[in-house]
């Protein structure tokens, strides 16, 4: 805190911003008034500063200073009325600041200005009248009570003599000034205060006081302990009482003031002497005019002083620039902020240029604005800038790529050229190092800047030179240099190089062994351990404390030369030896034998130290007394597995923290806790373990068992693996600032609460009927809903018996089962139940037994239901589901006669439709016809199918057969089909394009084919059917999405195109885009609604995009499942090439079992062609004799519906006899359950009807070609 008072009245001039600081800095606290009056009381204050705005203030000012006469007071005059401070009596230049006053001139200002206000003070004890003296004497001393504390009370020292300079009285500060005390003073002389070359002059000063004259003389005085002290005295003659003069001398101590003004002119002077000698030019210029120039710039532009002081600078500027330094001057002077240094051109004398670089100030100097400009010679430099530039291509590229950080620097240590490397060694830009020099770039508190200098003169002069060097970044870090300085030349200049490492890596590995030594040499002498070495015959060489200590030595100088054998009572050494290596030996526990005779415990471990011919060198040990250990380790073990016992028993976790919650250790538990608890925690702060709220709980629990050294209990949560868990935390002190934790997981607990707290709330607020009964089934409790139910209040019910709810009819025996049944496991059932006004209803009863803690039961509780809805509802769903099964077992039964009655004729139209065309010889005519009713069955049995897989798809019947397959594969298929069909339609202008594949083949895909195939081949039938002239693409392509990988197939067409309000309607039943299109196009209208329930059991989507005259492009996609275990698909391969015209049955016996005749006879028509033995069968008895007849049958086709029995079965039995005889079955059902219902009933493939001649023939080849 300040123990000086500096007041600054501010009378609206005094800049507080330029002196504040500067006082505070100077030890003084600053109290701010805003005007001056003079009445006005001022605090107590040991300086005062006035700010001074007007000359009507100066009868005010001088009032204050007669007002405060001891005090100082300083002054600031504004910029108008510092041209009147003449007119002030009491300002002059002492006692006067400005704005660019230092914190040292600011101090010896005050300094000087309290030495003139003492001496001021001193005077008014003396004048130059002798009469007026004694009057003021008179006045001032009625009475000696009241001299004398005028006299104590000043601040300058005070001494009256005789008129022989014998000292009579002195106050104390004159004792404190002198060093004496007052009655050694008394019995001085002012001639023993002087030297003796003084005391002449003393003498004759007496004489001339005594004979009126008052003197101020400035003197050394001597101190009591010899020291000089410099005082200023003011003597003057006073009368006594008696009538006899004497000698008034008031001292003021201006050592202070002197040490201020020597050092004042010392300042003085050197700054003189530094401008005078400055290496450059230096100017002071008043409005425009150049006030004063220093010898350099005289020198530099060869001008004497009469020509060059009073001129304007812009007089010996160079004409080129004179219009750039007049627009920067006055910039600089309306406040625009401009560039301090720059670089111009001067002229000398002879009109010649004089490159220079300019760095220019504006300051305020006794209220004038000063331009003071220093100017620096740079033709040097420039001539060298040049030089640089003309062999800069030679060099740069050898300069920029050394692999060292290289400066060039002049003989004056600045420097001219940097490499790369050195511009990124301290983050600055070529430029920015160019022009500087190493104390620009150094670390100022870690280089001896004088030591730098000298080296790089002496590698000027030739001679290397090494050095450290410590700089600073440009982003203000310092790093380590290792700097070579040699001699060098720089296009044509002598020059210093200097190669520069940066060594922080050494630096720090330096002081990081540093810190280690004087870490272990503390570490050995106050471990706790003891640390020893022997010599080869086991005398102990070196101790610290601790090893000293545990022998039972006060100091280790007892111990060091004392052989180890007298403390060990085996041979130590020899022990050593024999384990005959120099690795650390393991730490064993022995006997030792203390100083004192007692024998101790220790834990020993040593190393043998062996010399380069093996000889051992000398011993090192590690020693630590185990004595107290070693006993009570019996009882540590006894206690351990008590504690280890009961911790483990405790279902708690265990641990300790510090009161900065840091984990100490924790017990190790089976129960399960989050977090849980591991070696790598130790030593971390709970804030790191537990969430922010958790850990806040633990900081106010040790806060508060700090201050009350009792248990902390709160509870908490956490959410780990989307499960909450409630542990209950309890903390105790345990220890100096130690805490013991436990934790106890009542996740359970709290979740028993909820649940009683959600089983009460249920409970009241359930709708169903709750009761609760005692053994005898007398009521205790009923809820609010048994009451609303039954019709009964809680006073009416409470106490009555069950049995009141019971019809009249209802069986005893029933009851007591309930009873019994509840009390062993509960019960459930349907029950009749009366309610209060009699009517009966069912309820669904559910109950339980509640036991005490002794297992035996105590209550029962019933939750009942009014089920009379759900009954009435059960009876409805039994009608509509019975109607429901009825409706599809007809719906099921309606569709497979269907598909049978229709498949099995025209399995005979259509079979011998294919005879007739490869038979007989028809017409053209005849052929059309043939080809007419050909494509009108299978017009049909396409519908058939198409109603069929619709009708599945409406009841969830259709099943698909997913499998990974070739999707290239099956549009290239689908190519061959279609354009084939194209080709044969007549007055067709329709091009089909071949497949567009986005992945090359093989590509596999897990999805069904025959649905795939199905939906594409709806698409591409309609692209055809609808597109009379134009073209039709088709294809694929695979979006890859992080969630939903798909395959995305298409059709696109030039055809008439859909409206846009129809294109939902084309995905209903029996629809198309208009119906007319029925008429002209032909269709049934379910394709695309197939399509649309495929696409989405495939789980796909399916739209289309249409304009009305331009075509339609249909969509689908289905979900993309990679293949992870096939990285590629191939697709199978049949071992040869079926062909249907060269395949025989020659040699082959076939049984034929077919119930329709027609279908026989094509039979034996197709399979007699190709040389088979057919054996025909009309019936299941029929067959079973052929059987077991014919041993030599290859081969059975068994139409699965036969009159007398079912194929299933039939097939089953053959497969019994004969395993490996081959079956197809025959079936007009195209159901995918009666296709399956044929492989699992034994058959090796199936065929539907009606028959395709050439799948036949594929699939009898592969059973038995």
């Amino acid at each position: 805190m300040a123990s000086k008072v500096a007041i600054l009245i501010v009378n609206g001039v005094l800049p507080l911003e330029s002196f504040q600081d500067s006082l505070e800095g100077l030890g003084y606290s600053c109290v701010v008034m805003e005007n001056i009056a003079s009445d006005i009381d001022l605090p107590s204050f040991n300086v005062c500063i006035i700010g001074v705005s007007s000359l009507n203030q100066k009868d005010i000012l001088i009032s204050l200073s007669k007002k405060y006469l001891d005090k100082p007071f300083v002054y600031y005059l504004d910029g108008d009325i510092l041209k009147h401070s003449d007119e002030f009596d009491i300002i002059c230049e002492s006692n006067q600041i400005s704005t660019s006053c230092t914190s040292r001139e600011l101090e010896l200002v005050i300094e000087l200005t309290s030495i003139k206000r003492m001496q001021v003070f001193a005077s008014t004890f003396s004048d130059k009248n002798v009469n007026s003296n004694h009057v003021r004497l008179k006045k001032i001393i009625p009475e000696e009570q009241a001299w004398r504390i005028l006299f104590e009370q000043s601040p300058n020292g005070i001494l009256l003599a005789d008129h022989h300079g014998n000292i009579l009285f002195t106050n104390q500060a004159a004792g404190e000034m002198l060093g004496y005390n007052p009655q050694e003073l008394i019995k001085m002389r002012f001639h023993d205060l002087v030297s003796d070359d003084i005391k002449p002059q003393v003498d004759i000063n007496i004489r001339r006081i005594i004979n009126g004259e008052s003197l101020i003389t400035e003197v050394y005085n001597y101190r009591k302990d010899g020291s000089k002290r410099y005082v200023q005295l003011h003597e003057a003659r006073v009368i006594f009482p008696d009538g006899n003069f004497g000698i008034l001398d008031v001292s003021t101590d201006i050592s202070r003031a002197k040490q201020a003004e020597e050092a004042l002119f010392d300042s003085m002077e050197k700054y003189q002497i530094l401008v005078e000698n400055s290496n450059d030019g230096i100017i002071y210029a008043k409005e425009g005019l150049i006030t004063y120039a220093n010898p350099r710039i005289l020198e530099m532009l060869s001008i004497t002083p009469d020509v060059f002081i009073g001129q304007p600078i812009t007089k010996f500027v160079h004409p080129n620039e004179r219009s750039k330094i007049l627009s920067r001057y006055e910039r600089r002077l309306n406040g625009s902020v401009e560039p301090s240094i720059y670089e111009t051109v001067l002229v000398n004398s002879n009109n010649e240029p004089v490159p220079v670089e300019f760095n220019v100030n504006l300051t305020v100097l006794q209220g004038d604005t000063i331009t003071i400009v220093f100017i620096r010679d740079i033709s040097l430099r420039k001539e060298t800038e040049k030089a640089i530039r003309e062999s800069e291509e030679s060099y740069r590229g050898l300069f920029d790529n050394a692999s060292e950080a290289i400066y060039i620097l002049d003989s004056s240590g600045v420097f001219l050229d940097v490499n790369v490397n050195g511009q990124k060694m301290y983050g600055y830009s070529k430029e920015e190092i160019v022009g500087l020099t190493p104390e620009d770039i150094a670390e100022p508190e870690m280089n001896d800047f004088s030591e730098i200098k000298r080296k790089l003169k002496l590698a000027y002069q030739g001679h290397s030179q090494t050095l450290e060097f410590w700089g600073r970044k440009k982003n203000g870090d310092a790093i380590p240099n290792e700097i070579i300085l040699s001699k060098g030349t720089y296009f044509g200049l002598q020059v210093v190089m200097a190669m520069a490492r940066e060594v922080s890596e050494r630096k720090n590995a330096e002081a990081i062994l540093k810190e280690s030594e004087d870490k272990y040499r503390s570490l050995t002498e106050q471990i706790p351990v003891g640390l020893y070495r022997l010599s080869p015959s086991g005398d102990i060489i070196y101790s610290n404390p601790a090893f000293a200590n545990i022998l039972g030595f006060i100091s280790v100088d007892k111990l060091i030369g004392q052989n180890i054998s007298a403390f060990t009572n085996n041979d130590f050494i020899t022990d050593l030896v024999e384990k005959g290596n120099d690795d650390l030996n393991l730490p064993s526990e022995e006997e030792m034998q203390k100083v004192d005779g007692s024998k101790i415990w220790v834990r020993n471990q040593t190393r043998v130290n062996y010399g380069a011919n093996k000889e051992i060198y000398y011993i090192d040990g590690v020693i630590l007394d185990i004595t107290d250990r070693k006993l009570a380790i019996d009882s540590v073990r006894d206690s351990e597995e008590k504690f280890r016992a009961m911790v483990s028993a405790i279902p708690d976790q265990l641990f300790r923290i510090t009161e900065n919650c840091l984990l100490i250790d924790f017990a190790p538990t089976e129960q399960s806790f989050y977090p849980t608890l591991t070696i790598e925690m130790l030593g971390k702060s709970l804030k790191e373990i537990y969430p922010q709220d958790v850990f806040d709980k633990f900081t106010l629990a040790i806060s508060n068992g700090k201050q009350g050294f009792a248990l902390e209990t709160f509870e908490y949560q956490v959410i780990f693996s989307n499960e909450t868990y409630y542990y209950e935390t309890r903390i105790v002190p345990s220890g100096n600032n130690i805490f013991l934790v436990l934790q106890r997981d009542i996740t359970q607990r709290k979740k028993v609460e909820e649940e009683v707290r959600m089983l009460a709330q249920a409970v009241t607020n359930v709708h169903d009927s709750i009761s609760i009964t005692d053994l005898n089934n007398n009521f205790l409790y009923v809820n609010p809903a048994f009451t609303s139910i039954y019709g009964y209040s809680l006073e009416e019910i409470v106490g009555k018996n069950a049995s009141l709810l019971k019809p009249i009819d209802a069986e005893m025996e029933h009851g007591q089962t309930i009873l019994e049944e509840t009390i062993k496991t509960g019960w459930q059932g349907e029950l009749i139940n009366v309610k209060k006004d009699g009517s009966v209803f069912p309820i669904y009863l559910s109950t339980s037994c509640v036991f005490d803690d002794d297992g035996l039961p105590m209550a029962l509780v019933g939750i009942a239901n009014d089920i009379s809805e759900r009954k009435r509802t059960e009876q409805e769903l039994i009608r509509a589901k019975e109607k429901a099964e009825e409706s599809d077992r007809l719906k099921t039964a309606f569709l497979s006669n269907m598909s049978h009655e229709i498949r099995s004729p025209m399995n005979a139209v259509l079979g011998f439709i294919q005879l007739i065309k490869a038979d007989e010889q028809l017409s053209e005519t005849g052929k059309q016809y043939v080809d007419l009713i050909q494509n009108s069955g299978n017009q049909l049995l396409s519908l058939i199918e198409d109603i069929i897989d619709i009708s599945k798809i409406q009841s969830n019947q259709l099943r698909l057969a997913k499998s990974y397959f070739d999707l290239n594969q099956l549009m290239e298929e689908l190519f061959l089909v279609f354009s084939t069909q194209l080709k044969t339609k007549e007055n067709v202008q329709t091009m089909l394009f071949r497949p567009e594949l986005a992945n090359p083949s093989p590509f596999s895909v897990y999805s069904d084919p025959v649905r795939i195939r199905q939906i594409l081949t709806n698409f591409l039938s309609n692209a055809i059917k609808f597109t009379p002239s134009g073209n039709i693409k088709f294809g694929y392509t695979v979006i890859i999405d992080d969630h939903l990988p798909r395959i995305q197939c298409y059709v696109k067409d030039t055809g008439i195109g859909i409206s846009e309000e129809n294109q939902m309607l084309i995905f209903e039943r029996f629809r198309q885009a208009d119906d007319s299109y029925t008429r002209l196009y032909g269709g049934s209208g379910l394709g695309l609604a197939i399509s649309k329930g495929l696409v989405e059991l495939l789980g796909g989507h399916i739209w289309v995009e249409s304009l009305v005259g331009e075509g339609s492009e249909f969509f689908f996609t289905i979900p993309y499942i990679i293949d992870e275990e096939n990285d590629s698909f191939h697709p199978k391969k049949d071992s040869k090439d079926f062909r249907g015209e060269s395949f025989s049955l020659k040699g082959k016996t076939i049984l034929v079992v077919e119930d329709t005749k027609d279908i026989r006879l094509y039979f034996e028509r197709i399979l007699e062609r190709k040389g088979a033995r057919i054996i025909f069968a009309s019936s299941a008895n029929q067959a079973r004799r052929l059987f077991k007849q014919e041993k030599t049958i290859d081969l059975v086709l068994l139409d699965i519906r036969l009159p007398d029995a079912d194929g299933y079965d039939l097939a089953i039995e053959f497969k019994k006899v004969k395993p490996d005889l081959p079956i197809i079955a025959q079936t007009a059902y195209a159901l995918q359950s009666e296709l399956n219902k044929s492989i699992e009933s034994g058959c090796d493939d199936y065929i539907t009807k009606p028959l395709d001649s050439e799948a036949l023939f594929d699939k009898i080849n592969k059973l038995i070609g």
